[in-house]
């Protein structure tokens, strides 16, 4: 006779430490160098081209040191009916938008809202899978079945 394996109706709960991308930064420090370089290659007229391109520069630079030192989060999310929870707090809905290797995880809940960027340096192949799935299952179980009487 053969050895079956138990199945669980439920899976494990999804806990993930989000942190800031570096890529994101880097690609932010990129975007402000380029913008610069455009600027000063343009038809503008060099008066206004060189303080325009210190003031991407500037601002790119702004915009990546907000990313990077932005604040980790913790994230919990039960396949079951449980709350999930974002830094200790009850969350109410969830939404994951899939746009290639990047993931947006957008939760609402407790008089709040945000969202979460997921990079493929922040969040392996495998662990974006298993991020889908939970939500997902997050998802189904918080919908309460309709049934005919």
């Amino acid at each position: 006779m053969r050895n079956r394996h138990n199945c669980w109706s439920t899976s494990a709960p999804f806990r993930y430490e989000w942190k800031p991308s570096r890529w994101l930064t880097a690609a932010l420090l990129l975007l402000g160098v380029l913008a610069a370089f455009a600027l000063l290659n343009c038809d503008l007229p060099m008066p206004y081209a060189w303080p325009l391109a210190v003031l991407a520069m500037a601002w790119a630079t702004r915009l990546a040191w907000i990313e990077h030192f932005r604040v980790t989060r913790s994230l919990l999310i039960c396949p079951s009916s449980a709350t999930a929870r974002i830094d200790g707090g009850a969350v109410e809905r969830l939404e994951l938008l899939e746009r290639g290797p990047l993931r947006v995880l957008r939760w609402w809940g407790e008089g709040r809202h945000g969202q979460l960027l997921f990079w493929p340096d922040t969040l392996p192949r495998r662990r974006r899978r298993e991020l889908r799935l939970a939500v997902h299952a997050h998802s189904v179980s918080c919908n309460a079945a309709t049934v005919a009487p």
